[in-house]
């Protein structure tokens, strides 16, 4: 996890992670690897990243989600 104080606008944010999540502030980009698994990479406007791979979409996105919950309550994710 990489962490920035900075806040970043939500337009520069999107470009990169378009897809918007159930947890406000957080922005994801999904991805479906070569190897068949699919990658959720996600940001918050402060810098925060999650990602998370898995094999299904809906599955890493609600990994991602959850993930990014825990970062926004700040409770560090069990790992």
């Amino acid at each position: 996890m990489e962490h920035c104080e900075e806040r970043r606008p939500h337009h520069d944010i999107r470009q990169s992670f378009p897809v918007r999540g159930r947890v406000r502030g957080w922005f994801y980009r999904l991805e479906e690897l070569p190897t068949g698994l699919w990658q959720v990479r996600g940001r918050d406007r402060f810098g925060q990243t999650v990602n998370v791979v898995g094999s299904t979409p809906e599955e890493v996105l609600k990994m991602a989600e959850d993930e990014a919950m825990m970062l926004s309550d700040g409770l560090t994710p069990a790992g």
